[in-house]
């Protein structure tokens, strides 16, 4: 009897793997550059999150996409903090409330003090974060406002948590985490991008 069932399931797995080829019979897949400028031009800024945090392992996969963006001269003048710990999100948050949107998690970017080049190539590995982060449909924002907060006296300590060597400064972050909004897309200004012929 056993048997008979095994071999029942099987056959209706096998024919349900079939009847799928048979639907997309004909029907070429996306191409590598297809997938691309579909991700790129679907990716939108998020400002309202759901409270579940982003697991450790999806954390992993958004920091090597980052660092394996190009660097001026390979020099990786980068740090990046993924901030998982809800204590230190705590912390942060009260820093100012309102900045970090409701993420759950925080990426912090840090370039060396005084580099340009450094802001450049954090602005790189951002761009590769966030990118990664809508393939995996999760939303991100970037938060141009952090510079401020970590200014106030009382952000020291909160700083001192990110472990950064001390010739490098945090100059935005991230916020992370699963949408709760599907903004539409903004217009873009086409006449800023310009074909010299």
């Amino acid at each position: 009897m056993k048997k008979v069932l095994l071999i029942f399931i099987a056959g209706i797995a096998l024919a349900a793997c079939n009847q799928k080829k048979e639907c997309c019979a004909g029907q070429a897949a996306p191409s590598k550059a297809q997938v691309v400028y579909d991700n790129i031009m679907s990716r939108r800024s998020i400002r309202a999150y759901k409270p579940d945090a982003v697991s450790k392992a999806q954390m992993d996969t958004l920091l090597r996409c980052g660092i394996n963006a190009p660097s001026a001269m390979n020099a990786q003048t980068w740090q990046v903090r993924a901030i998982l710990n809800q204590d230190l999100m705590a912390k942060i948050r009260a820093l100012d409330p309102d900045f970090s949107r409701g993420a759950p998690n925080l990426i912090i970017i840090a370039a060396e003090k005084g580099s340009d080049i450094g802001k450049i190539n954090c602005s790189l590995l951002t761009e590769n974060i966030l990118l990664m982060a809508n393939a995996m449909d999760l939303g991100t924002v970037v938060l141009g406002s952090f510079a401020g907060v970590i200014q106030k006296p009382e952000a020291k300590e909160v700083i001192a948590q990110f472990g950064l060597p001390e010739n490098y400064e945090p100059i935005y972050a991230i916020a992370v985490g699963y949408p709760d909004e599907s903004p539409d897309a903004r217009e873009r200004d086409a006449s800023k991008a310009v074909i010299i012929e």
